[in-house]
């Protein structure tokens, strides 16, 4: 199956509350939104209402935590991240979200080594105690389009494989920038399932956007269409082996490229056939 939704409240929706966002977007036809913590938590009420309205609509929920987490931190960071993290844990799993989505961390001064070891670590730490609550939703990895940042894919699998609960949020276009605009062609795309093989993955979170970058990776993201990602392959390469998977648009126009993309797997589709 393919859900495609954005991320975030629809741009276009008048009211701006999640439920409104929920209902919005099954009036878009699209299946599937992820609420973010950008600007702060919401009320534990608030997240049993927005499960609610999301059977209702058949709304697939993610979640993404806020932005700023370094688990490669100091103590006080550290801390800070734990909190973050085990929060959006507790509320994704009040409103029954598939996938929790967070960043991870920084290098530093740490080499890509030590980084990964501090990570690993904490990582395990959170996963332990919000299991411990009964909370079984899965801490999604993204990777990241910053060179300085850690999240290469590589770097995404290898945490993957060693801490239990976790899933990679695939960020097609931080990969895209990271690498230097790589993805040009469908067996660029085949590359990034290839490689989650031994994660043995039945579902993939993809996020996708157009993005502009240079040599240091992400600079910032921009619409699909001005951006040099093309995107119809990647909707050829998951139509072709059939994989179950999320697209959550992260572009700045949100809604109108989530709604882009269900264009472009439709054409994709037709020149299938």
């Amino acid at each position: 199956m393919i859900r495609i939704g954005p991320a975030g409240i629809p741009l276009s929706c008048k009211e701006r509350t999640n439920i409104d966002g929920i209902i919005y977007t099954r009036c878009l036809g699209l299946s599937a939104m992820e609420i973010r913590f950008a600007r702060g938590f919401i009320s534990n009420e608030e997240a049993k209402e927005i499960k609610r309205v999301a059977k209702k609509c058949d709304i697939a929920i993610y979640v993404h935590a806020p932005y700023y987490i370094n688990l490669a931190g100091d103590k006080r960071n550290v801390k800070m991240s734990r909190e973050k993290i085990e929060k959006s844990l507790y509320l994704a799993h009040l409103m029954g979200a598939r996938i929790m989505t967070t960043h991870l961390g920084f290098y530093g001064n740490l080499s890509k080594k030590e980084t990964m070891k501090r990570i690993v670590k904490n990582l395990r730490a959170i996963r332990d105690r919000v299991k411990k609550r009964g909370i079984e939703v899965p801490i999604g990895l993204e990777t990241m389009g910053k060179k300085e940042v850690f999240g290469s894919l590589e770097e995404i699998i290898e945490v993957c494989k060693r801490v239990r609960g976790t899933v990679p949020v695939i960020d097609i276009g931080h990969i895209h920038a990271r690498c230097n605009g790589c993805l040009k062609e469908k067996e660029d795309f085949q590359k990034i399932f290839d490689a989650l093989k031994d994660l043995n993955l039945n579902h993939y979170l993809i996020h996708l956007t157009g993005v502009k970058y240079d040599s240091s990776g992400e600079l910032y993201h921009v619409p699909i269409k001005k951006g040099d990602i093309p995107v119809i392959k990647l909707m050829e390469c998951i139509l072709e082996n059939d994989y179950d998977v999320t697209i959550i648009s992260e572009s700045p126009v949100v809604e109108h490229d989530a709604v882009y993309a269900q264009i472009l797997l439709d054409r994709a589709m037709e020149m299938m056939k």
